[in-house]
């Protein structure tokens, strides 16, 4: 006889209606069918019901940068002119005709490119847990639009003041080829104020270890420039071009000169404002700014003069928290971003780090416009939700949230998006023969 199948079955003790019987051993929930992204948020047991923020940096290069808004219809490139001064005329014209003057100009050029990320949730885990995964995810794009928007800044920044000043790493025979630790101040030189690209004929003047040569092509693989006249290569030899922009270090003429004992002072911040001054570089609302790292700050208060100076202290009401304060004439800001050198000093092991002093018009921001409505009168856009969102100061973005593509209807995708480009003036009209004086970039160990 066949049992029935009740009769395998535990009976219950409790009368009343009957009960669903489940097999918790023949279905293991939704958790493991989900990524394992997801399946780490709905784990066992107690749970935060708020998602912890990460650390994150300060987006603090975009805000000093001056915005020319591009329209659409114009291509991708724009080149930006600017118009030197007239020398000044002290000797007396006496009866006679002045003879026609002309002034200098400079061109820069930003050329459009799109910065974008993404992230796809899941719903249904997102509704399972005990904190929103699609807020969540949506806020962890804004924070990587403003740390990408901001390295792109800061990186074209520093491409320029910290440019045309480099050493030799590699020692080699008598050729026409020297292999540097970085190439950047050395691709173009100005031709009657238009950044071209160096060559034969457009060679770029350059000191090696004291001796004039000249560049007339970059290998930016290799790190490699081409010399007009051969020379047996040392390794430490300091490279610099003839328009590379003003720098301060303790000693030396590169990074790698620089040792460990080689510490911030007070005095090099004094110097970098001593040389904006004399370039007649305007100010941000009254001082320079200088973004420093924590090291940079705490050399700084080991500092004796710097100390002194620190106590006539104004507060800043523009950068509030992240300011140390104003004096000496500059506003002093907190910046976890500002970029280092690892392959300093002769052993190539020392960190140099680049603190930068800065005043007005030194960066340019051209977004690009109406990215938010590329869209409009396609008749589908009211599909896809899109709107603008502030990921770093003065810098909007794109934030677009696509509905779900999949079967289940379950799965979104949202996406932040950024057009544009950072443009640095170079000053070649005016002031001496250095480029880019809005600027000055300070080595140290």
């Amino acid at each position: 006889m066949t049992p029935s199948l009740t009769a395998a079955r535990p009976r219950l003790s409790v009368k009343g209606p009957a009960r669903p019987w489940f097999r918790l051993d023949r279905h293991a929930g939704v958790r493991p069918s989900l990524p394992a992204g997801i399946q780490a948020m709905l784990q066992n047991g107690m749970l935060d019901r708020v998602f912890r923020d990460a650390l994150v940096p300060n987006f603090l290069f975009p805000q000093i940068a001056d915005a020319e808004p591009w329209m659409g219809g114009l291509g991708d490139t724009k080149t930006f002119t600017r118009k030197g001064l007239l020398a000044p005329v002290t000797t007396p014209v006496t009866g006679s005709d002045p003879s026609a003057a002309t002034y200098s100009i400079e061109q820069w050029s930003v050329t459009m490119d799109q910065y974008a990320n993404s992230m796809d949730t899941n719903m249904l885990g997102s509704s399972m847990a005990l904190a929103s995964k699609f807020l969540a995810d949506v806020e962890n794009l804004g924070i990587n639009a403003g740390q990408t928007i901001n390295q792109v800044a800061r990186n074209k920044l520093f491409k320029a003041y910290a440019g045309g000043r480099t050493w030799c790493t590699t020692a080699g025979s008598s050729d026409t080829s020297i292999i540097v630790n970085s190439t950047d101040g050395f691709e173009t030189v100005m031709v009657n104020g238009v950044p071209t690209a160096v060559s034969a004929s457009n060679p770029l003047t350059v000191s090696i270890a004291g001796t004039g040569n000249t560049v007339t092509g970059v290998n930016l693989g290799t790190k490699t420039l081409t010399l007009g006249t051969a020379r047996v290569d040392v390794a430490g030899d300091y490279v610099v071009a003839a328009n590379a922009p003003i720098s301060v270090r303790a000693t030396g003429n590169s990074a790698y000169d620089l040792t460990g004992s080689n510490t911030v002072t007070f005095a090099n911040f004094r110097a970098a404002v001593a040389r904006l001054r004399k370039m007649a570089v305007p100010t941000v609302g009254g001082y320079y700014v200088a973004h420093i790292d924590p090291d940079t700050e705490a050399q700084l208060f080991a500092d004796s003069d710097f100390k002194q100076a620190l106590q006539g202290r104004i507060d800043s009401p523009i950068y509030r928290d992240l300011s140390i304060g104003r004096f000496a004439g500059i506003d002093w800001v907190r910046n976890l971003e500002a970029p280092t050198i690892a392959n300093g000093g002769s052993a190539g092991t020392l960190l140099v780090h680049r603190p930068i002093v800065l005043g007005a018009n030194a960066l340019m921001a051209a977004p690009f416009e109406g990215t938010n409505s590329l869209l409009a009168g396609t008749g589908v856009e009211d599909v896809p939700e899109i709107r603008t969102i502030q990921a770093a100061p003065a810098v909007d973005v794109t934030l677009l949230v696509r509905p779900a593509q999949d079967r289940l209807q379950q799965v979104i995708s949202s996406t932040w998006s950024w057009v544009g480009d950072f443009g640095v003036p170079s000053d070649a009209g005016t002031g001496d023969a250095a480029l880019y004086k809005r600027g000055v970039v300070i080595e140290h160990a």
